[in-house]
């Protein structure tokens, strides 16, 4: 069964230090693309930072933002969008409270914080692809924004143990995703990369076996479950890696294998 369908991670896996592309990997999609493969990206980020992406890839897939929160289609469709409640909000934040981390809300289409420290200011400053919305009283102004997801950050390393109190605090329809070393991720549990991939399937009539996934991270495992043809970046680490068929040093080389293998 040939693959019709590639499904790409961002951070670590096509983007490297936050903004940074490779030629070798966008020849490779363009290569895809000439096969009558789709390329789409899946990635933890916000949907706007996708399309600045596409801006210089042209991609012609579909957009999967926030761990599978947001999907959109190549025609800016929105075509599933699963929110969190003001009491979820709330029961989040106060858990955080009692944590070392600073908290983000995303909506759709933008990220928001309480207080815009000088350490996001310089993080906004360090890359071209995001930016923070400084709102002090959003907790009282949830009833006028959608808020889909959570992510905090943490020293590095430090958001595992993050997870791991939150995972005794929240209820089971909250779930979290570790996105980098220093990024968390707090969404409902119906939320994940291999659920908006599975519901892009179903739409477009293709077996899973029709698709391949590529990532280097823990949000990903959901996507690398979904199908044999799954694909992990070799800097994963290893409780990541053992989640994908095959394990290559980037995009062009899974590409490569792909349609060599077709």
């Amino acid at each position: 069964m040939k693959v019709k369908h590639i499904f790409c991670d961002l951070d670590g896996t096509l983007l490297q230090e936050y903004c940074k592309l490779n030629s070798d990997d966008l020849t490779s999609i363009k290569e895809a693309e000439k096969e009558g493969i789709k390329v789409s990206i899946a990635t933890g980020r916000l949907d706007y930072e996708i399309k600045k992406i596409n801006n210089r890839v042209k991609i012609n897939g579909y957009r999967i933002s926030q761990n599978g929160a947001v999907v959109h289609n190549h025609d800016n469709q929105l075509i599933h969008m699963k929110s969190l409640t003001e009491e979820e909000i709330k029961q989040i934040v106060t858990k955080l409270s009692h944590l070392k981390v600073l908290v983000f809300f995303e909506s759709r289409d933008a990220y928001y914080c309480i207080e815009k420290l000088k350490i996001i200011e310089d993080f906004e400053k360090s890359q071209d692809l995001l930016t923070y919305i400084e709102r002090p009283n959003i907790l009282n102004e949830l009833h006028e924004l959608e808020i889909s997801s959570i992510s905090i950050w943490a020293e590095k390393h430090e958001n595992k143990n993050v997870q791991k109190s939150l995972e005794k605090m929240l209820p089971e329809h909250l779930t979290t995703y570790i996105s980098s070393d220093y990024t968390l991720d707090i969404t409902n549990v119906e939320n994940s990369k291999g659920n908006a991939i599975r519901r892009i399937c179903k739409h477009d009539d293709l077996d899973i076996n029709e698709i391949a996934v590529i990532g280097d991270s823990y949000n990903d495992i959901s996507m690398f479950n979904v199908t044999k043809h799954s694909y992990v970046i070799d800097k994963a680490s290893n409780s990541v890696r053992k989640h994908a068929n095959h394990t290559v040093k980037s995009v062009s080389e899974a590409i490569k294998h792909i349609l060599e293998n077709n």
